[in-house]
């Protein structure tokens, strides 16, 4: 059922997703870690699934705003995509 805000919103509850996302890698180990390669890029709008914002040069890099994170699978560290 559809609530109404007609007295204001006191507060938001917090929630979060977890995806996962594979970046291709050829045979010469170089990976392709760009939007256009995430199953999240909406190639018709330009943007990311996630967050809507505008990918500038979805062939070539990953989006500034970015909410996935790099996962070393042998060691577990997590790092930025974004430098």
């Amino acid at each position: 059922m559809a609530r109404s805000f007609e007295d204001g919103i006191s507060s938001y509850i917090h929630a979060q997703a977890v995806a996962d996302v594979y970046f291709p890698v050829d045979a010469k180990g170089n990976a392709d870690i760009s939007c256009s390669q995430c199953y999240f890029f909406r190639e018709s709008a330009k943007r990311c699934g996630l967050n809507w914002e505008i990918c500038q040069y979805p062939n070539k890099y990953v989006g500034g705003g970015c909410p996935l994170v790099r996962v070393d699978d042998d060691t577990g560290e997590i790092e930025t995509l974004n430098p």
